[in-house]
């Protein structure tokens, strides 16, 4: 009988740890403003994943359309500017390939300088719109 307890206490625990890590994840991934940018039947949604000075910026990004093809290269339009006026371009795109009306992915920028407190993220050209904007403050 102990050793069955003792299993579902080490079950629980392994549990909870999990639950914990899953939680936590989803918080930090919460913690930032969901931003959504709707112009000439193009909406564009944009999520910041990792936002800190000194990493790597990333953000998923969702597009969707039921009218243009989506033949955008997102590394080519896309430009990240902080509050110091220093700008960085983006490095990757790790998502659908170009076409079709829907897109989905992270878009990868170089490091964010230390010091940062805010930046804002351009996009520029998509469908015809000269410039889509969303803007977040940095975690601490």
């Amino acid at each position: 009988m102990n050793n069955i307890k003792r299993s579902i206490s080490i079950k629980l625990v392994g549990a909870l740890i999990v639950f914990t890590a899953i939680g936590l994840a989803a918080g930090a991934w919460a913690s930032y403003d969901h931003q959504s940018d709707n112009a000439n039947s193009v909406s564009v949604d944009v999520v910041p994943i990792q936002l800190r000075s000194g990493k790597q910026a990333k953000f998923e990004i969702r597009m969707n359309t039921h009218s243009v093809p989506l033949e955008y290269d997102l590394v080519a339009v896309s430009l990240l500017k902080d509050d110091q006026g220093r700008e960085y371009r983006a490095s990757v795109w790790n998502g659908s390939p170009a076409g079709g009306h829907h897109r989905s992915g992270v878009l990868e920028f170089p490091a964010i300088d230390k010091g940062v407190k805010s930046i804002t993220l351009y996009i520029k050209d998509i469908a015809n719109v000269p410039e889509r904007t969303f803007q977040w403050k940095l975690e601490k």
